[in-house]
């Protein structure tokens, strides 16, 4: 037996419960939803230019997310940065979207700041913490007492509800039910209690094992929930692994898989796929596939988004992938929750003169 299918020994691989969070991400979502639509979210007072998204790691992936379903009808430009600067075209035309989920993190509070003094109309994301004070205006308060990457649905409800609100974009509520329901049953599917021959995310947890993932979007909409695969297995798996973006990657990373054998083998390739690509970009990927990539690392393994939404379609990926690394880290025999290399960062830069 799999130590996947062995309850006890996923008890103690997970003491914290990071399965259980994630397997709840329906729930959150629709809750997060709810909550935000239901609050008026004041409007700037300037003619809207555009949207600047500020947040680090798993409090930035939120707007990442929002910004590629929304893109074929969002009516102003949105950039996401991760960084403590603010573009110097940050003014009172702009809309800030800090979100930090504790509240506290250096980089989102440093240009939150230069944000608010730069004139610009900040809302912030938060469960509270200085940066609820900084702002104190609009501030959409989410649950707390989660890891920042397992409160991904809690940051991504009040952040679609902001672009609803104020007509940047149409509704949302349908794709979010939908979403909601596809989400509860992939959950249904990748339960602890379902065996590893019959659950999507232990079988593909199984078959990274001892591998570096190397995940790649099959296109532009997927490129932020690759990047949450990617950043998943790094804070869940502890382990190393990547992200790209057909068609991009036909133009540099395939000239990378000519790298030595013994390297090139310890890498397995997860594509993404929404389930509505053309099929020219289809082509472009089998043939990269055929081209060298099955020849050349440990496996290749294709994932497709479930729904006739785009919004569900993603957030499945997100949630195969959450799983996955959750699993992972249960074979690897590691507690998926604790992230000490991250803490032992913010310790020493606390320290810092």
């Amino acid at each position: 037996m799999t130590i996947l299918d062995d309850p006890s020994r996923l008890r103690a691989a997970d003491p914290s419960g990071m399965l259980e969070t994630v397997l709840a991400f329906s729930s959150q979502l629709s809750q997060a939803w709810t909550q935000a639509a239901a609050q008026p979210i004041r409007r700037p007072a300037q003619p809207l230019a555009h949207v600047v998204a500020i947040g680090m790691g798993g409090s930035a992936i939120a707007a990442d997310l929002a910004g590629a379903y929304l893109a074929p009808e969002l009516r102003v430009p949105l950039i996401t940065v991760r960084d403590a600067r603010i573009p110097a075209y940050v003014g009172p035309g702009s809309v800030v979207i800090a979100t930090s989920y504790s509240g506290e993190t250096e980089e989102t509070l440093a240009a939150a700041g230069a944000a608010l003094a730069a004139g610009a109309h900040v809302v912030a994301v938060t469960s509270g913490g200085r940066l609820a004070d900084l702002v104190s205006g609009t501030v959409l308060r989410v649950p707390g007492g989660l890891q920042p990457r397992a409160a991904l649905a809690y940051l991504l409800g009040p952040t679609l509800a902001v672009f609803a609100q104020w007509g940047l974009a149409a509704s949302c509520a349908a794709d979010v039910d939908e979403a909601g329901a596809v989400l509860a049953a992939l959950a249904a599917e990748a339960d602890p209690a379902i065996p590893a021959a019959r659950n999507p995310a232990k079988r593909l947890a199984e078959a990274l094992g001892g591998t570096i993932p190397a995940v790649y979007a099959g296109g532009a909409t997927l490129a932020p929930v690759a990047r949450r695969w990617k950043t998943q297995f790094n804070e869940n798996s502890k382990t190393l692994a990547t992200w790209d973006v057909f068609p991009e990657l036909t133009h540099n990373e395939v000239v990378g898989w000519g790298a030595s054998p013994d390297l090139a083998r310890r890498v397995a390739a997860v594509i993404l796929l929404a389930g509505d690509e053309v099929a020219r970009a289809l082509r472009r990927i089998r043939v990269a596939r055929a081209g060298g990539l099955e020849d050349t690392v440990a496996g290749v393994h294709e994932v497709s988004g479930r729904g006739a939404g785009r919004l569900a379609r993603m957030l499945s990926l997100v949630l195969l992938g959450d799983l996955t690394s959750v699993y992972l880290a249960c074979l690897r025999g590691i507690d998926p929750t604790p992230v000490a290399a991250i803490d032992r960062i913010k310790q020493g830069m606390r320290a810092a003169p």
